[in-house]
């Protein structure tokens, strides 16, 4: 089982990103209200992903890096 986390706050970009990953049966999706990645989350799309941050300028490259570190 993968965890990846999302800031609410970063939430707002990530919304496809959360959908298309809610159909992967092994991937747990949560949501915190803040993570502390304050920077990131101003500048970027970002997750944490089995405790490793992954960000991109946006949610379409996000999604593709996410899977990618989660070799999907």
């Amino acid at each position: 089982m993968h965890t990846i986390e999302f800031c609410k706050g970063n939430l707002r970009n990530n919304k496809k990103v959360w959908k298309a990953l809610e159909s992967y049966g092994n991937v747990e999706l949560v949501d915190y209200g803040c993570l502390g990645y304050c920077g990131n989350c101003f500048e970027e799309s970002f997750a944490i992903v089995d405790g490793v941050l992954v960000s991109s300028t946006d949610a379409d490259q996000l999604l593709d890096k996410i899977l990618s570190a989660l070799e999907l």
